[in-house]
């Protein structure tokens, strides 16, 4: 063989192994070397070759099988990169998990520590995102770095300074802070958040109801006083009014108030006296007639006023009949 040339290395076909053992098994899918994340389409495929080697019962048969059997369930761009492989010493090409070592390596090139540690220390943590989130984050970028030993420490730091505030002044009151401690104040302040969060909520819509009920109150007492005017004629007008009733006085119906009688404050052509006509004069003599009207008029009228009128005084009523008599008895 010439310098410089591949050794190609025959596939042995397993169509037949597969049908052997259950032709109902399912094959893994190909493996995707071309787009994507390469390394974990790897990871992927492997698990599931190794679950189907197990299945099919190919541990048990020739490893040259069973390398056979993984490359054609890895389809042919696998079966391409199988083909360049250099094989040193110490090396068994025939060998399945040497052929998976191999493949491994193609798919996950050397990793530049400074590129990785620059994405580590990169990270961004969003207060308004779950701490674990950010945490798993982190974890995962740190697996690249080559952290080894000090790769809690590390996660521990990155954590302190991408905090701020009062989680970040906890943080650093801590003595002998540690990954876990670290990670349970960050959980245990979040929480605080959340439910102090919940409390002013809670408070404020509180403070809602009780300012919509005092508004409501205000809103009342703003309103325009009523028209007690129109409540005073409504009661008037709900008061029964008094009986019209035959006047001994005037001789005609009327309501017995001597504001609506037209003898009051009349002179009688019989007997001159006051406040009756001459067709309602029960007296033939002067000074008997006028004290017997006085003493009729005073009886019904004033008792009328008092009903009426809501307690005026009689009194002074009585004085200014009295003086009228007076002066009608000096004029006869």
């Amino acid at each position: 063989m010439a310098e410089g040339q591949v050794d190609q290395v025959p596939v042995p076909a397993v169509q037949n192994v597969h049908s052997m053992v259950n032709p109902n098994l399912r094959l893994p899918p190909e493996l995707n070397i071309t787009s994507g994340n390469v390394s974990e389409n790897f990871k992927t495929w492997k698990r599931q070759v190794e679950i189907y080697l197990l299945a099919s019962g190919s541990t048990n048969l020739p490893q040259n099988v069973q390398t056979a059997t993984l490359i054609n369930c890895g389809g042919e761009n696998l079966l391409k990169v199988y083909d360049q492989f250099i094989w040193v010493d110490g090396e068994d090409k025939d060998n399945p998990q040497h052929v998976l070592r191999k493949i491994e390596n193609y798919c996950n090139p050397r990793r530049n520590e400074v590129a990785e540690s620059h994405k580590f220390w990169s990270a961004k943590y969003n207060p308004s995102e779950p701490i674990d989130n950010f945490i798993t984050e982190l974890r995962t970028r740190a697996k690249s770095c080559n952290f080894g030993d000090s790769e809690e420490r590390m996660i521990r730091d990155k954590i302190v300074f991408s905090t701020s505030g009062k989680v970040q002044q906890l943080l650093l009151r801590e003595d002998n802070l540690n990954l876990q401690r670290a990670i349970k104040i960050c959980q245990s302040y979040e929480q605080a958040n959340k439910q102090a969060q919940a409390m002013r909520e809670d408070q404020g819509q509180v403070h809602k109801i009780t300012k919509h009920q005092k508004d409501g109150r205000q809103r009342q007492s703003d309103r325009p006083p009523k028209d007690h005017k129109r409540e005073k004629q409504h009661i008037n007008r709900s008061t029964p009014k008094p009986e019209a009733k035959s006047c001994k006085f005037c001789g005609y119906k009327h309501v017995m108030r001597k504001e609506d009688c037209p003898a009051w404050g009349n002179v009688c052509d019989r007997c001159h006296g006051l406040n009756h006509f001459k067709k309602k004069c029960k007296k033939k003599k002067v000074h008997v007639v006028s004290k017997d009207t006085w003493e009729d008029s005073e009886a019904s009228y004033s008792e009328s006023d008092s009903s009426q009128d809501n307690g005026k005084s009689r009194m002074k009523c009585l004085d200014g009949l009295q003086q009228e008599f007076k002066r009608t008895l000096s004029e006869i």
